[in-house]
Parts: structure tokens; sequence; C-alpha cells
């Protein structure tokens, strides 16, 4: 096996792969059957990582600048039939080698939108699978995130959790079962296939799967959202009464239920998920006609300077993307490029404004 340490390969090929790895990953039907080998790929090294990190980040920018219209369609009070997003074309999903090219052209693009500026390193989320604490143990794993860190984790039995930011999951595996807890944020569950059952409680409920992926997300009031990504799952409210039993629901992948935090059986509604969180443990996320404002307060929990609006009627411009949610800093630089905004950056804020102040300064980037 390669190592990023061996010697290097013609110039360009780590990135042909990483666009080839990118285009396999979107398809569905060949993500199941090569998933083993894209991980294999991944662990090499962390200039492998690193590449298709920037494949996944340069295809976003460049759809988005693509489809950007002439006119400045993202004010806000335009409809939501103005989302940008809509003019963009399918893509059938066997015809790779058309989205490799575009996905090389993206990573051109934003190369030339760096040239001549330098830039200070960014964080991205590790695709890396790092082992839990204690992984040797049969139970009482902790697997927690810091503000601002997403990561992923691989257990004993081969799933895979990844964690949100500010997140806390309590593991507890025996040769019966596999049982976890989240008790703090957001964690999606791939989990492998095997005979013993794998349940997450958290909340008032209970999700248990075998072979799938969904996300759990515990609510600051502890109500709990359960979205299926791929396969199925069954979710039991538990309650306390003469009402104790409760049938399980189950749902299909894009759906989503939300359980409150309430003593009383609810029944609770499925509901087709209204975002794309699909690739939320890569730090991004899809909009959709999304108040810049809304779009600050998401990205503001990752953050420690937070995103500002330098006068309210930014706060309400409308945008609609895939975005890299988690690098403020970087967050900043793609909005002013896209809405031509100027960027100024203060050592207890980043804030977004019409143009930079007068006399100008060094800590504003104008409007391009």
């Amino acid at each position: 096996m390669m190592e990023d340490s061996d010697p290097p390969r013609r110039h360009g090929q780590l990135r042909e792969e990483a666009a080839d790895w990118f285009a396999i990953m979107r398809n569905p039907e060949e993500t199941e059957i090569r998933r083993k080998e894209f991980e294999a790929w991944l662990a090499r090294g962390a200039l492998h990582r690193a590449a298709y990190n920037r494949i996944a980040e340069a295809y976003s920018i460049g759809k988005r600048l693509k489809y950007q219209p002439e006119d400045d369609a993202l004010v806000s009070g335009k409809d939501s039939s103005d989302d940008i997003r809509q003019s963009e074309p399918r893509r059938p999903a066997k015809k790779r080698a058309v989205l490799i090219v575009a996905m090389l052209g993206a990573v051109a693009l934003v190369a030339h939108l760096a040239a001549g500026s330098p830039r200070e390193d960014v964080k991205h989320p590790s695709l890396a699978m790092d082992s839990p604490p204690g992984a040797s143990d049969r139970s009482g794993q902790k697997l927690t995130t810091a503000i601002g860190e997403i990561r992923s984790f691989r257990l004993e039995d081969g799933s895979v959790v990844a964690l949100d930011t500010n997140s806390l999951v309590l593991v507890d595996f025996d040769v019966q079962q596999r049982h976890l807890r989240l008790l703090r944020g957001r964690a999606r569950f791939t989990v492998a296939h095997e005979e013993r059952p794998f349940t997450v409680h958290a909340g008032r409920g209970t999700v248990t799967a075998r072979g799938t992926i969904f996300d759990v997300n515990l609510l600051p009031d502890n109500g709990v959202v359960v979205r299926l990504v791929r396969g199925a799952v069954d979710i039991a409210t538990d309650v306390s009464g003469p009402e104790r039993a409760h049938r399980a629901i189950r749902l299909t992948p894009g759906q989503q239920v939300e359980l409150p935090n309430a003593p009383t059986p609810l029944a609770p509604e499925i509901v087709k998920a209204e975002t794309d969180d699909r690739e939320w443990p890569d730090g991004l996320k899809e909009y959709r006609n999304v108040r810049l404002g809304d779009l600050f307060a998401e990205a503001n929990r990752y953050a420690d300077i937070p995103l500002v609006s330098e006068t309210p009627d930014i706060g309400d411009v409308r945008i609609s993307g895939n975005f890299r949610i988690n690098d403020s800093p970087r967050l900043a630089r793609n909005l002013g490029d896209v809405l031509g905004l100027a960027v100024i950056s203060e050592p207890n804020a980043i804030a977004l404004a019409r143009r930079c102040p007068t006399p100008p300064k060094e800590n504003c980037r104008p409007p391009s």
C-alpha cells in the first residue's frame, strides 16, 4: 500500500484519483459496493484526505458560481422559485467522466480565484476514522467533540460514528447487544451489519437499526430529531404509565421524525427532510433560499470568531447552495465573492458589508 511518504507520483495524479472517488461516492449504487475500497484509499495518509476534501469543496464552490444569476437575484424579496439551484441540470449517475471533468474544472477555478493572495491554512473535518479511547474495552467508551470540531470514530464492530460540534456519545457493547446513548449534540451512525441489534437512545426516543445510516440530533429542549439516510430504522418513544407500550414507527430514506420531550405519548409525525444534510460530516450543508442571517447562526455554532451582518438588510439577503459552515473565515470570503460584499475582519467578529469603510482599512476585503 502506498503511503503519503512514498515518492511523488506524476503531477495531478492524486487530484485525479480524488475527483474519481468523489464522483463514485456521489452515486448511491456504487457507494455501497466500493465503500471499503474508498476507505482504504483515504487511509493511505493525510494527503489523500486533503485532496478529497479540496475536490468536494471546489465542486461546491464551482457549482454555486456557475449558476449564479448575472443580476442581483439573490437579494431578499425574491420568491423561492428564483432558487439558483433549480436551473442546475441533472447528471445521469453513469456519466461519471463528465462529473470528473467538472470537478477538475472547479479546482482550476478556485486556484485562479486564490492566485496572488496568500491564504492562511484552514481546518477541515478529518475523514480519518479515529479509534475511541479505550476501544479495546467492551463497554464504557466515550466519544466527544469540542466546539467547532467534526470527527469520525470507528467502533470495534466496524460501525462509524460521526459527531458534530460539541457532541457526546456513550458506547456500551457486549456479546448480545450494541447500545449507544447520545447525551449532547448530533451524530451520524453508519452501522455495520451483524446479528447483534444496534440501538441508539437519545432523549425519550430509541432508534434500532441493522446495516443502515441515520442521523440523531438532540435538541436544546431535549427533543430528538431522527433522519434516515439509507436503509431502515425502527423508532420507539419512551413513555411511562399505562400507555408505556408504544408501537415503533419505521422511516424510509429521506424521511425524518421529531420526538418531543413530553411525558405523554404523542403520535410522531413523519415528514420529508427539508434540507439536504447528507454531507454534514464533511462540514458541508445544502441550503435553499436561506436568509444570510440564518446561515450565519448555523456557522457560528462552529466558530471562535462569529459572522455578523454590518447592517440588518444584509442579514435578509437570501442565497442557495452548498456551504462549508465550519470554517467561518473561508465562508465569509466565499459569500463575499458570490454576493459582491465586503468582508471586514475584527478581533471579535467577521462582518459582511456593502462596502469598506472610509477611509479604507487593511482589515477590509472590498467587494469583488
